[in-house]
């Protein structure tokens, strides 16, 4: 149960939930509650799917490339960290204006699933994940924290235009970078524990 809890914790953190939602709010201002919740629950799917690709088809890719896994620590970390500085000093996310009706469904795959929630570091931090998998109930762990924090994400982002009003965007920024230092301290961990690995 700790496992399940601290994975779950640490995979919403790189889904970066406030800067999707910020992105998210940008995007959708125009639309009404059930153009939002469709558009969030088609980002929650993909991002679900991308999710358990990266989990279980990471060590395919390492074969293929003859990836070492503490190498890729080190590239997945400084990603990870580029991601979490952009987050502390840089904008929150790509502001668009809201898009027209025929092209609202678009949006929930791409931007908002892939990059905003699934980008670079993301998809590093999951790839990791994924390769650190022992026994049966590790993996079956890691899929149920990824759906539990995608499903905390979903909902974030159905309950938009409430968690605006309540954080409002000052509010969603101040998380953004908090969530922005946390992950650097993941990135952090990730760098140094390739870097030790590869010289020892």
């Amino acid at each position: 149960m700790e496992v399940f809890f601290a994975t779950s914790l640490k995979i919403l953190i790189l889904l970066n939930p406030f800067a999707v939602l910020s992105t998210f709010l940008s995007l959708t201002a125009d639309c009404t509650p059930g153009e939002r919740l469709r558009i969030s629950l088609k980002s929650g799917g993909a991002v679900i799917v991308a999710g358990v690709l990266l989990f279980f088809c990471g060590q395919s890719f390492f074969s293929l490339l003859g990836i070492d896994l503490h190498l890729f620590k080190v590239g997945g970390g400084v990603i990870l960290m580029i991601c979490a500085i952009r987050l502390v000093w840089g904008e929150s996310g790509p502001r668009k204006r809201a898009v027209p009706g025929g092209e609202r469904g678009s949006i929930a795959v791409v931007p908002i699933a892939i990059p905003m929630a699934v980008g670079p570091g993301t998809a590093a931090g999951l790839i990791l994940i994924g390769l650190e998998r022992e026994a049966v109930w590790t993996t079956i762990s890691s899929l149920l924290a990824l759906t539990a924090a995608t499903l905390l994400l979903t909902v974030l982002l159905a309950a938009g235009t409430q968690a605006e009003r309540l954080f409002r965007k000052e509010g969603i920024q101040v998380i953004t970078k908090l969530t922005g230092l946390f992950l650097s301290a993941i990135a952090a961990k990730m760098i140094l524990e390739g870097v030790r690995h590869s010289l020892g």
